[in-house]
This record gives structure tokens, C-alpha cells and sequence, in this order.
């Protein structure tokens, strides 16, 4: 007989997650789908010039007029198909503009204990998997998380994106597949990066690269790419690469992410590098009502959207200080320290005691040292950028 999932469990299901995914999100045009980066005078093929903007969702290009524009983000109600050159481009007749406001509908601690509560061998190990996610969402952060197959990593960012439509998590193909999935704020993440072209790879490092450094704008390095924008705005765009332990590669010398790029060590210098431990250990059974349960917790993802847009918003202000003293044994640059000060933000709101929030502080450390070790097996000289006139 199946067991029945607890009612906080189904909650994260991911077909409920879908379900009001597609129900909350799917109809919605936001302003990181807009391509254009001027004002466009169109002539489509049986109508007079339109004046708009083109957006691009998915696979499908959007006309969005230049009155509407200004209404973003914008739920469709009905739309009507154009041609242009070779291209149907869906043009809404119909739209009301929706917004979602930053407001703190949840207490921080119970949000976070109450976000994807599944069993796992290193409790502790997934708690800072939480955080991490959580703070890439509210902050600007650049990371990696390397773990062994299994522990769930990929799968909290996706119900993460089901409930923002702003964590896109993919295997990078294409350089518009890279750029369309720039959201501005919240976080892009590359799942298993090293298994894209290698000029998908000369984006992502220069995204990575000019971001890591503290631009709030990316100015596209491909400007021949189809359906892709000249300037991004970035000003609270993280970024995550996901990755499994090193024993995982047949060839890691080659595959692996400290190997990947033409400037492993810019690379390594913006990002900070965690190692955890543990496998997912909950089952899950699709025995229920899915679109019920969905309706049931709309309120309740929506306002776990509210309480993150409202932690972004309260972060900007630099109102807050940290409550407990900070005993941190690493030593970081002061890139790895800006991000390592995120993830303190958020795990000092959450934490009731100095007590524990060593705890977790010591827990994060371990996590960068063990990291530091796994990857110690690569010679410092194999992170130097090769120049191009050295290769015969």
C-alpha cells in the first residue's frame, strides 16, 4: 500500500508546482522576455505598421504594443497570430497588468523549515542547500555546489522556479538558450555546464566573468545571436552552476568545472565553491487530488513569493546588521567574501542563537574546504588561461 504524503510534502510536489505554474504564470509576459531593445515600427503581413516591442517566451515571439508595454508585467487574456518574414508572432488584444508586491507574509524561519521539507541522509547538509538557493534569490550571489548524484540539489531550484518563474534551471545548448534565460533579478542555473558547445561556454564565462565583477548590466558579447537583446539588466541577477563530485567524471581533467573554461582561475576568483553531502531519501506518490492541492496553496505561494520579494527589497536598504558575531575560520578574497556575506544575511534572520548560528556557520566552512580538498587534485597551472598562439 502507498503511504499518503503529508500535506507539507504534496505542497512541493512538482506536479502540483507545475500545475500552478502553468495556472499562475503561463499567460504572463514579464519584462525579461522583452528582445528589443528600442521601440520598433513593424509592418506585419496584412495589417498597417504597428509601433511595440518583440518578446521572446519559450520558443514562442510575442508582439507586445508600445501601449502595453509600460503595463509589464502583463497577463494575456487573448491574442491573435501575425507573420513577419518567416515568423508567427502571437500579438495580445487583451491584457490586465499584474504585479506581485514585496510584503512579509511569512515569518523567515518558518519559511525556510517549511520549504521543501524532504528526508535526507545530511539534514543539516540540505538545510544549507536551502539556504543557498533561497539567498541566490534574495541577494546577488555566484556559486557552485558540487554534491554526489542524488542529493536533490537541481530539484530545489525547480520548485524554487515553479513558484517564481524566475530560477530556470537547464543544461546551457545554445547561446540564445543562455541569454533568454536571464530573468534580472533572481537566479540563472547551469546544470552539468560542461557538456555545451565551446561557444556556449565563451558566454557563460563571460556572463559569469562580468557579472562576478559587479556590473548591474550585460552588454551581449554575441551580437550576431538570433533573438537575443544588445544589453541585459542584471542589477539582481545571480548565478549557480551545479555540478556532481569530481569521482562522478570519467574525465575530469577535461570535464570538470575547474577545468571547463578559457579562464578557469577569473572564474574560480568570482565564485564561491561549496561541496555537500548527503542523498534524498523521500518518496513520493501521485495517490491525490494534484490540481486541488494546487488550488488549495496558491495563497500560500503567493505569499512565499511576497515574503522573498520582500527579504530582496529589505536587503537593498542595508538596514540590517548582524545579530551574531561572525566566527568564521576561512579566509577569503573579497568576492567569495561578498557572496559568503549573503548567505550569512539570510541564516543570521533565520537563527535564534549564536549557539546556532556557529553551528551553521562552521557547517558552510567545512562545505568550502571540502571543496577546496576535492579539487586539489588539479595542478595549479591547469587553472592558467591558455593563449591561443601557445596551442600548435
Amino acid at each position: 500500500m502507498t503511504a499518503i504524503l503529508k500535506p507539507e510534502i504534496a505542497r512541493y510536489h512538482m506536479d502540483v508546482l507545475n500545475n500552478h505554474n502553468t495556472t499562475m504564470f503561463n499567460s504572463l509576459i514579464q519584462p525579461h522576455h522583452v528582445t528589443s531593445g528600442n521601440l520598433k515600427e513593424i509592418e506585419f503581413d496584412g495589417f498597417d505598421s504597428l509601433r511595440g516591442y518583440f518578446a521572446q517566451k519559450d520558443k514562442e515571439k510575442w508582439w507586445i504594443k508600445e501601449e502595453d508595454y509600460g503595463l509589464l508585467p502583463i497577463r494575456v487574456k487573448e491574442y491573435e497570430e501575425l507573420k513577419h518574414k518567416e515568423d508567427v508572432v502571437f500579438n495580445p488584444t487583451s491584457v490586465s497588468s499584474f504585479k506581485i508586491e514585496p510584503e512579509q507574509r511569512l515569518e523567515v524561519r518558518q519559511m525556510i523549515d517549511d520549504f521543501v521539507p524532504f528526508k535526507n541522509t545530511h539534514p543539516d547538509q540540505w538545510f544549507i542547500m536551502k539556504l543557498v538557493a533561497l539567498v541566490s534569490y534574495t541577494g546577488r550571489t555566484f556559486i557552485c555546489v558540487a554534491t554526489e548524484p542524488g542529493f536533490g540539489k537541481s530539484g530545489i531550484y525547480r520548485v524554487l522556479n515553479a513558484i517564481t518563474s524566475k530560477t530556470p534551471v537547464f543544461k546551457p545548448r545554445s547561446i540564445p538558450g543562455v541569454l533568454n534565460k536571464i530573468t534580472s533579478t533572481g537566479v540563472i542555473v547551469f546544470d552539468e555546464a560542461h557538456k555545451s558547445k565551446k561557444e556556449v561556454k565563451e558566454i557563460m564565462e563571460e556572463f559569469t566573468l562580468c557579472l562576478g565583477d559587479g556590473s548591474p548590466e550585460y552588454i551581449n558579447g554575441a551580437m550576431k545571436s538570433h533573438r537575443t537583446q544588445n544589453n541585459y539588466d542584471c542589477i539582481l541577477q545571480s548565478i549557480t552552476y551545479l555540478y556532481n563530485n569530481i569521482n562522478c567524471y570519467k574525465n575530469p581533467e577535461k570535464d570538470y568545472f575547474e577545468m571547463i573554461f578559457s579562464n578557469n582561475k577569473a572564474i574560480d576568483d568570482r565564485l564561491l565553491k561549496l561541496k555537500l553531502d548527503g542523498k534524498l531519501t523521500q518518496s513520493f506518490t501521485r495517490d491525490f487530488d494534484i490540481e486541488s492541492v494546487a488550488i488549495e496553496n496558491k495563497m500560500y505561494y503567493i505569499d512565499f513569493m511576497k515574503t522573498l520579494l520582500w527579504l530582496q527589497e529589505y536587503k537593498q536598504t542595508g538596514d540590517y546588521e548582524l545579530r551574531y558575531m561572525n566566527r568564521s575560520i576561512l579566509k577569503l578574497d573579497n568576492r567569495k567574501q561578498a557572496v559568503y556575506n549573503e548567505i550569512l544575511w539570510l541564516l543570521d534572520m533565520y537563527c535564534v542563537d549564536q549557539k546556532e548560528f556557529d553551528k551553521y556557520v562552521g557547517l558552510i566552512d567545512q562545505a568550502v574546504i571540502s571543496y577546496k580538498e576535492m579539487v586539489s587534485v588539479f595542478n595549479e597551472t591547469d587553472h592558467e588561461p591558455v593563449e591561443e598562439e601557445e596551442i600548435k
